[in-house]
């Protein structure tokens, strides 16, 4: 497309090649003689078709779209007016007004879609949040806004989604337009009521907001979409059940390493394939039995050891520095962010240094297998096999061990609910922060030895 100054004699005497429907002539400081001229305007071109009509179109980019728009003939409008016209619009696109918004043409392309409404939403809110926030928001209502993954891995890859997300459903259609027949038709998507109400969250938020905003005026309309009952399970074990864990936990079920000796060819082959199967299989249990002792005995979190450290235990005076817990309460919402000590049983010290000689070069205590700077994220494979034996119920989970530590204690074993508030930080108050950054942990050292003692460890 030729660039040139534009003139009302260059207006008058431009003509659209021969074999070309149309031509577009943008303004451009350099004139047909050659020389600089002032006062050309970025994104103002002429359009001359083939039958001789001309028209003046501006050229522009708004919410990272382009667009380009026809300003009038030639007829009615001259170069200088046509200028006018463009700096006018272009001060309004500089100020995030869209120059075209106000149009009377139903048909236009450029209305405040859903992908509009879900981007700017997007923008002014949703990427200020967390982390785990944004993916959940890119999972129900813009797919398009689904982060990289930052290790690339066919984990998920065969996991067809059911669902659509809200805005690659209704992308074009204007946001003013959608109805709660709408919200419903997406919300039939989901058979799980957990899902249902995490997505009609979200859903929500984002009419919630366009609407304060005043980009749309309209009722919300997920309003009289009502959200699912969700009953919980009671995940309840017997004594029987918790002696069964404990045993297996610090007596780790292993299967046989298979002989290879005196075996030849294929046979040999095969034998020791599956002797490297048993083998792997035996230290995922091994690996899992030591992260499921030092979450009984310690009463922890499974996150409290995604990022602990071998630089946070004192194996020599059995103390734990958990440096990812709330510290001092500043507000109802602030904390100051801060390391506390506490006990840990000899058994615990034990599996630290275990894991110590099976990841020498590794800062974390329990790393990723495929990089060691990561901490791993999750024990699925060894966890199912655990839940194969006999005596594990099916719906057992890791957090489960701190409940099943917490009600040992609480059940006739002396120990007060002060002191296992303390140490597992239930409280979070500034009495409980001033001992442990002191360091007085002796007096609390009787939980941990109380709960090895009971397990028999």
């Amino acid at each position: 497309m030729p660039k040139l100054y534009l003139t009302d004699s260059v207006v008058f005497s431009a003509s659209c090649p021969a074999g070309k429907d149309q031509e577009i002539y943008w303004d451009y400081p350099l004139g047909t003689d050659g020389q600089i001229r002032n006062g050309s305007v970025s994104g103002l071109g002429l359009r001359v078709t083939a039958l001789g009509n001309k028209t003046f179109v501006h050229a522009y980019q708004f919410a990272g779209k382009r667009y380009r728009k026809a300003l009038g003939s030639t007829v009615i409008l001259n170069v200088a007016s046509a200028r006018l016209a463009v700096g006018q619009r272009e001060r309004q696109i500089q100020a995030g007004e869209n120059p075209d918004l106000d149009d009377d043409d139903p048909r236009r392309t450029h209305l405040f879609t859903v992908r509009d409404a879900v981007d700017r939403f997007w923008e002014s809110h949703i990427q200020g949040l967390s982390q785990g926030h944004r993916d959940n928001f890119a999972l129900f209502i813009a797919r398009w806004r689904k982060r990289a993954p930052k290790f690339p891995s066919n984990r998920g890859r065969n996991i067809k989604r059911t669902y659509t997300d809200f805005g690659s459903m209704f992308a074009d259609r204007p946001l003013a337009s959608i109805k709660p027949l709408d919200i419903e038709r997406y919300q039939k998507q989901f058979t799980s009521s957990y899902t249902h109400n995490g997505a009609l969250k979200h859903v929500s938020a984002v009419f919630n907001w366009a609407i304060r905003m005043q980009l749309v005026d309209m009722r919300n309309p997920c309003s009289p979409i009502r959200v699912r009952k969700v009953i919980r399970r009671r995940r309840d074990y017997s004594t029987e059940q918790i002696r069964q864990i404990a045993s297996y936990i610090f007596n780790p079920v292993l299967d046989m390493v298979p002989e290879i000796e005196g075996m030849n060819g294929f046979e040999k082959r095969n034998a020791a394939l599956a002797k490297a199967v048993v083998l792997n299989g035996n230290d995922q249990m091994l690996e899992l039995c030591n992260l499921m002792g030092v979450l009984f005995l310690t009463m922890a979190r499974p996150s409290d050891l995604a990022t602990a450290k071998f630089e946070h235990f004192d194996l020599e005076k059995l103390i734990w520095h958990k440096h990812n817990t709330k510290g001092i309460k500043l507000s109802r919402s602030v904390y100051e962010y801060a390391y506390r000590s506490v006990p840990i049983h000899a058994r615990v010290a034990g599996m630290v240094r275990a894991q110590r000689a099976r990841w020498p070069k590794s800062e974390l205590l329990f790393p990723s297998h495929t990089d060691a700077s990561k901490p791993r994220d999750n024990f699925r494979k060894g966890l199912a096999r655990f839940k194969e034996l006999p005596g594990v119920p099916d719906y057992f989970q890791l957090y489960d061990l701190k409940r099943i530590a917490i009600s040992l204690m609480l059940a006739g074993q002396g120990v007060s609910h002060e002191a296992i508030s303390h140490y597992v930080d239930h409280k979070g108050n500034l009495e409980t922060t001033m001992i442990y950054d002191l360091g007085l942990v002796d007096p609390l050292r009787p939980v941990t030895e109380r709960l090895g003692a009971l397990l028999g460890v």
